[in-house]
């Protein structure tokens, strides 16, 4: 592991004054290349760090902090931010040290191996009432029938979110997350507004009466006296929306997607349960479900990957990129599940690795198996080619996964 504080060894040339100026960042994945300073589609620049080895040291470097006070604030504007405590970054992923270690340490009290593994059960009935619905004919688009279904009440039930609000608690996490896609300022500025008033109140029943759901675990975590205030819940259920739901239903949609195409990788995972585990890591350096993390800002001038940065500049980590660097992974676009594949950056690395990590692993093995146990001649209902996804700097989110496929096994009874 690269040292934290590491910047670049003595001697690395320093390409950034060569530089005729920021180039317009383009839809999709990005070359692993030195450090490179990029136009945004708002106009504000951002330092895009592609290969493998630059990215480990950036997501190990102290001196890139998550806290938005430290971006120039010209980028403000442009971050959502005007300086005050919000629920939108009141929580651990815009945060660093020691005030990170203290956040992940009270939400780790609620987000326990034990609370995770317990999940197991209902995300198996879950999964079967889901193929039930679609075994018998034979056709589904797996994202919007299964996938989004599946991750969405896992996630709802979770936390605890009682079923007479699902309906209008969905529609607004859909906006919530849209940003920046399909959804306008205005709405999302709209779904904000009701994300406050609601989890205000789901807050304080919890906190009168608790319950084994993980708002409840937010609520009753203490460590000598600290607690997290109730902006910083707000704030973490959030981020759970945000990070959580998408980067689990962009692995499922991606990940079966890429076996598709690869049927004979697919016949051995349907083979061989014991192959799950490792396709589930390859799946997720192949297909990177979030190709970008954002929102870092040097916390003084530094040398990052041969490029000099300013204080206070935005710095962006492409993990896809990062991913399908050839000088860590050979024949990086391949599918190829016998590969060691568990130094991918999917899940991040360091300080901020993904807290959800246990719980999207296990999401996804309960429903790859599921689903390749039950259905045959899974085959993609369209070619290739017509397959499109949402134009995004951050998710790589398919947008529909038709298939045909023969049920294998009798309708679940009752």
């Amino acid at each position: 592991m690269p040292n934290p504080d590491a910047e670049v060894a003595t001697g690395c040339p320093v390409h950034a004054d060569a530089a005729p100026g920021p180039r317009p960042w383009t839809p999709g994945l990005p070359e692993p290349r030195p450090v490179e300073q990029l136009l945004l589609p708002d106009g504000n620049p951002v330092w895009m760090v592609t290969r493998y080895e630059d990215a480990l040291a950036a997501l190990n470097n102290r001196k890139l902090s998550k806290n938005l006070d430290n971006a120039l604030p010209e980028l403000w504007p442009s971050l959502g931010y005007d300086g005050r405590k919000s629920i939108l970054n009141q929580h651990m992923n815009l945060a660093d040290p020691p005030e990170h270690t203290r956040l992940r340490r009270l939400v780790s009290k609620a987000f326990t191996p034990r609370r995770v593994a317990d999940l197991g059960e209902r995300i198996q009935q879950i999964t079967d009432e889901l193929l039930d619905a679609v075994a018998e004919a034979g056709t589904a688009d797996l994202k919007d029938s299964f996938i989004s279904p599946l991750i969405s009440t896992v996630l709802y039930e979770m936390l605890g979110v009682p079923l007479a609000d699902r309906d209008e608690f969905e529609r607004n996490t859909y906006i919530f997350v849209g940003l920046g896609n399909s959804s306008s300022p205005q709405e999302v500025v709209a779904s904000v507004g009701w994300f406050e008033e609601y989890l205000t109140n789901l807050t304080a029943r919890r906190r009168a009466d608790p319950g084994p759901d993980l708002i409840s675990g937010l609520v009753q975590a203490n460590e000598d006296g600290d607690a997290l205030a109730d902006l910083e819940i707000r704030s973490t259920v959030m981020l759970l929306l945000l990070a959580g739901a998408e980067t689990t239903i962009n692995l499922l949609s991606n990940g079966i997607l890429a076996l598709l195409r690869n049927p004979g990788q697919l016949a051995e995972v349907k083979r061989d349960p014991e192959a799950l585990g490792p396709a589930i890591e390859e799946l997720l350096r192949l297909t990177s479900p979030v190709f970008t993390v954002v929102y870092r800002f040097a916390t003084e001038d530094m040398v990052l990957g041969g490029a000099r940065i300013r204080a206070g500049e935005h710095v962006m980590i492409s993990l896809a990129a990062a991913n399908h660097d050839a000088g860590q992974f050979g024949d990086p676009e391949a599918l190829d599940i016998h590969r060691d594949a568990s130094k991918h950056l999917a899940l991040g690395h360091g300080t901020h690795f993904c807290i959800g990590a246990p719980l999207a692993r296990l999401k996804a093995r309960i429903a790859l198996r599921t689903l390749f146990d039950r259905f045959d001649d899974l085959r993609l209902a369209v070619p290739a080619e017509k397959l499109t996804w949402t134009p995004s700097l951050v998710a790589n989110s398919l947008d529909h996964l038709p298939v045909t496929f023969t049920a294998t096994t009798p309708v679940t009874a009752g």
